[in-house]
């Protein structure tokens, strides 16, 4: 059979997969735990379709079942899909620029990392020449919990997540000041949610310190975030820590503005 371009390209189509990136894409940031019935709505799929892809979905990882609300939320396994992607998105290619100066200003290294789980891989790094710092070739993975850049995203991740989160955590102590505790990492990500920044004193590599802040996407999504590293009695310096600290927020608020982020989007 012979088909017309038209009909050609309707062919190649696979529906379930339409169907089942429609279901996935009803979770959003403003709405991210949904119920069976609350996804049929909003995608116009009748409920027992709806189940089925989302029971899949589960089975597969990709979707986690909160068992008092009967609801479900993306599982960190969705990062993995667009990790990939992510590295050669425009995020890092905005982020250089602002990088390079910064770096240049402060006479220190500055980092781009991505969250991938609770890890963190760096996807952009800005080295100064003759200074000591932890090195982290692109691609380079980290635990989150530990560093700067971690916790930095993870506390700006949904709410509703932080406990699936917490529990993929294994709190090794790396150094005599890693938070090994789940309530006490859990208090650490509030602060850090409530001012805006990260800071990390040696908890991944003894004598090493940074600040980080989160960068925000359009929607309001953190899945990055810069940080300044060194020394930690240089970054963590009394005389020096505030210029660190606006340093790295002001970066990272003009990235987030070139990714199309406006602050009253916040969750």
């Amino acid at each position: 059979m012979v088909y017309a371009a038209e009909d050609v390209k309707e062919n190649y189509i696979v529906s379930s997969l339409v169907r089942g990136l429609k279901i996935l894409s009803a979770f959003t940031v403003k709405g991210p735990a949904l119920k069976v019935s609350e996804v049929a709505e909003m995608t116009g799929l009748d409920q027992a379709t709806v189940f089925r892809f989302i029971y899949t979905l589960e089975h597969l990882g990709y979707l986690v079942r909160d068992e008092d609300t009967k609801r479900y939320h993306q599982s960190v396994r969705m990062l993995t899909l667009c990790l990939p992607a992510r590295a050669s998105l425009p995020v890092r290619e905005l982020a250089l620029p602002t990088m390079s100066e910064l770096s240049q200003k402060i006479d220190e290294s500055v980092k781009l990392a991505v969250l991938d789980g609770v890890d963190i891989v760096m996807i952009g790094v800005v080295e100064v020449l003759n200074k000591m710092s932890y090195k982290s070739p692109i691609g380079h993975r980290m635990p989150a919990y530990c560093t700067a850049l971690g916790k930095a995203m993870l506390a700006f991740q949904p709410l509703d997540r932080w406990d699936h989160l917490i529990s993929m955590i294994d709190f090794v102590p790396r150094t005599k000041n890693t938070i090994t505790d789940p309530d006490e990492f859990r208090d650490t990500l509030l602060q850090v949610r409530q001012r805006g920044y990260a800071l990390q004193d040696g908890e991944f590599v003894e004598g090493l310190g940074s600040v980080a802040a989160p960068i925000f996407e359009h929607g309001g999504e953190v899945t990055t975030a810069i940080n300044i590293s060194g020394l930690s009695t240089l970054i963590l310096d009394k005389n020096k820590i505030d210029s660190m600290i606006s340093g790295a927020c002001e970066s990272a608020r003009a990235i987030s503005a070139k990714l199309g982020y406006v602050p009253e989007m916040v969750r």
